[in-house]
């Protein structure tokens, strides 16, 4: 037998260590252990200070930025949340109930849009006011926090970035917070970049693109929507008089004058363009794009990639993808800190706060979807249909229709014919001989019905049965009904022919 060599032991990992951490990296500057955004735009235009963040606050101020930023985060706080506890009994529920409770009082959705600010700067800072009540640790109020007065330091290797509040002691590396006191959401955080990186990266240019172009916009309908004023001062004239003109001529104009001599001649050169002059328009059109299209994901204006329809639905979906992605990594954010630590505090089972967001469903076509497999023999039930289309929705009681027979007399077969009083003596003849041909036809339909019982049970189709329907009848004694039929005929033409009257009538024949 072959001798086998032992398993070599397998060694146990370094536990809790970092090897490539942040500090030593030799690429990164260091200093005192505050750790700098590689933001390049923070860093080539604010020094990437805490007051750099500034430039991405100041991007609100344009009217695109703001509207696209509100529809996102509106799109996510307008949808409905709830707590649940990964607790399923009656215990778990009442603790849901009480973070539920607790987050109705601190404005939970104004929360929400506020930490949702980050989209644009990248992380936005909130400190947690904690007090008592109804003898439960809970949080008073949740107060944003500006991000120029903090920063991120790391003093161990094997510990993540820590946040350091920036106070008029310490400018430089901050003093350490609280623990479970600030709550930080952040969005696309990295490891060389614990700030987080915001939209406003990708909104700095067209913003600021979109500004020279509305000055030079605004510049060009001043010298072209109105006359540049034009003045001449005497030959000799001394600095007293051209200053008069000169005054003169401002009060007419906000933009530019022309002072020339008397005698001297004065041109302007045309330009070339002909019609209207659309370029700036074009140029802040264009930026508005670039703008909705970074924040919203939406294409340019007729680039949508196909039809009208099919642009619109692509939008949409676009647009409640971002806003789960939104709301996903918001709940995260507070599930880790706010409520876990509301929990942990008051030794509630863990809880955690979400919001289902879905394309609103299209309930015409829904409903043409139910019908067709209603058409298939399945019935949906009455809680299948409040839960799709509300909850007044009630089981229609079928209508009985009305009898028109008098109350107490015998329904009417097929040989008792209940005829008035004043009916026609020609109905009345017709009536007499249906009474007589009727138990002809009985023995006759019971017998061809009991042949398609069988034809069912046979598993033949309708085209198969009629096939051999001709059969079937040459079994039947058809004559004695031929000539019923054919005497009824006669009766009632020759009744009709010779006029009968309503009392003789039917004896005479």
């Amino acid at each position: 037998m072959a001798k086998t060599n032992p398993p070599k032991a397998v060694a146990a990992p370094e536990f809790d260590t970092e090897v490539a951490n942040r500090l030593r990296d030799p690429y990164e500057i260091n200093y005192m252990g505050v750790l700098r955004s590689n933001d390049p735009l923070l860093l080539e235009r604010g020094g990437g200070t805490g007051q750099a963040f500034e430039l991405y606050r100041d991007l609100k101020r344009d009217g695109k930025v703001y509207s696209g930023l509100q529809r996102r985060k509106l799109a996510v706080i307008g949808k409905p949340w709830q707590v649940e506890s990964i607790d399923k009994g009656d215990a778990g529920a009442k603790d849901a109930g009480l973070v539920t409770e607790m987050l109705k009082q601190i404005n939970f959705d104004t929360l929400c849009s506020e930490l949702l600010d980050a989209l644009l700067v990248g992380f936005v800072p909130t400190e947690v006011v904690w007090t008592i009540r109804d003898n439960m640790i809970t949080a008073a109020r949740v107060i944003k926090r500006a991000q120029r007065r903090f920063v991120y330091a790391q003093d161990d290797e094997n510990a993540p970035p820590a946040l350091r509040l920036l106070t008029r002691s310490n400018m430089l590396n901050g003093e350490p917070v609280p623990d479970r006191k600030f709550m930080v959401h952040r969005v696309n955080p990295e490891d060389d970049n614990p700030y987080g990186t915001g939209l406003g990266l990708q909104l700095y240019w067209p913003v600021f693109f979109k500004r020279k172009g509305i000055l030079s916009w605004n510049k060009l309908n001043d010298r072209f929507g109105s006359p540049t004023p034009w003045g001449k001062y005497p030959k000799g004239a001394g600095a007293k008089e051209k200053g008069t003109l000169f005054d003169a001529l401002k009060a007419m104009s906000n933009d530019g004058v022309i002072m020339t001599p008397e005698g001297m001649s004065l041109e302007l050169l045309e330009s070339k363009l002909t019609g209207s002059i659309t370029t700036q328009q074009s140029l802040c059109e264009y930026m508005d794009d670039w703008i909705m299209e970074v924040i919203l994901g939406q294409s340019p204006r007729g680039k949508g990639g196909g039809a009208v329809a099919a642009a619109s639905y692509e939008r949409e979906d676009v647009r409640v993808e971002l806003s789960q992605a939104d709301s996903d990594m918001l709940s995260e954010t507070i599930n880790s800190t706010l409520l876990a630590w509301f929990c942990d505090y008051n030794g509630l089972s863990p809880c955690r706060v979400y919001r289902v967001i879905k394309k609103d469903e299209d309930l015409k076509a829904s409903s043409e979807t139910d019908k067709n497999v209603a058409g298939m023999g399945f019935k949906m039930t009455i809680e299948g249909v409040r839960t799709k289309y509300g909850e007044h929705w009630d089981e229609a009681t079928p209508e009985t229709p009305p009898t028109t027979e008098p109350k107490g007399s015998k329904p009417a077969s097929f040989a008792e014919q209940v005829l008035p009083s004043e009916a026609d003596p020609i109905d009345a003849l017709v009536a007499a001989e249906l009474a007589q041909w009727q138990p002809l036809v009985d023995p006759i339909a019971k017998a061809l019905q009991t042949a398609l019982d069988e034809s069912v049970a046979n598993g033949e189709t309708a085209a198969q049965f009629l096939t051999r329907l001709p059969d079937l009848l040459t079994q039947f004694n058809v004559d004695a009904l031929a000539q019923a039929l054919t005497r009824t005929a006669f009766t009632a033409h020759l009744a009709a022919v010779a006029g009968v009257g309503a009392d003789a009538g039917a004896q005479e024949v």
